[in-house]
């Protein structure tokens, strides 16, 4: 490469500069964006999951309501039974035994029957409100693909972005010489990514500290790699 002035450098230096404020903040949209996506994710999966719980409390209650119809079918098998041996008892003792136990089962069954209204009530209920959260459900499905797809276009357009700054990156620090991009690092990481800052009006836009008038004579003519005295920052003079 070709020796540059310092002052090609320093401009050099301030388009660098301005790359990586840019890159920092796709990076950060690029690291942000997926967890964007995870929450709205994690939204419809909470639907979901209501949905689901539903069902299995409805699954539950018609496991029950099966269990007291086959009690029922059985107790009707006891009073076939029972009422069959009417006929065939002896004495009025064993009649009014059996005549017991067939009212036994009869209040058994009207309980059961009572049991099984209040259980046919709360499964229609049930069904009702899972309904509406399922019409619930597809809207907010609906809602939460239309963002996932938006916020999924917008992580590969930054990631683009990213990759085309990356080159315009490399290409700049091609034309700049080892020493100064070393130290253009070192500041950079020393203060907060921000290494190159404008000296307009006798004052560094790094730390806001005034600057010797000399100095910024030096600035202003821009042949020279001039750094703050105060915060180390290079500093350029911005001609608008």
């Amino acid at each position: 490469m070709p020796a540059r002035s310092e002052a090609d450098q320093l401009k050099q230096l301030v388009k660098l500069q301005s790359i990586h404020i840019k890159i920092k903040a796709l990076q950060e949209r690029t690291q942000t964006i997926p967890i964007e996506i995870e929450m709205i994710q994690a939204d419809t999966r909470r639907y979901e999951e209501e949905i689901e719980q539903a069902k299995k409390f409805e699954r539950s209650l018609e496991s029950q309501y099966r269990s007291y119809e086959n009690e029922i079918e059985d107790r009707a098998a006891k009073l076939d039974q029972y009422q069959a041996q009417l006929l065939t008892v002896k004495t009025n003792i064993e009649y009014a035994s059996l005549l017991k136990q067939i009212d036994a089962i009869k209040r058994m069954n009207e309980d059961t029957n009572e049991q099984i209204f209040h259980l046919e009530e709360e499964r229609e209920r049930l069904q009702e409100e899972r309904a509406e959260k399922e019409r619930m459900f597809a809207r907010v499905k609906a809602e939460n693909d239309r963002k996932i797809s938006e916020k999924t276009a917008a992580l590969k357009e930054s990631e683009k972005e990213l990759s085309d700054l990356r080159k315009r990156e490399a290409a700049i620090k091609s034309k700049i010489s080892p020493d100064l991009l070393a130290k253009y690092e070192r500041i950079a990481e020393a203060r907060e990514g921000i290494a190159v800052v404008s000296a307009n009006d006798g004052i560094c836009q790094g730390c806001f500290t005034s600057i010797r008038p000399k100095v910024f004579d030096e600035i202003r003519r821009g042949g020279t790699i001039v750094q703050c005295e105060s915060c180390s920052r290079i500093l350029y003079y911005d001609q608008g």
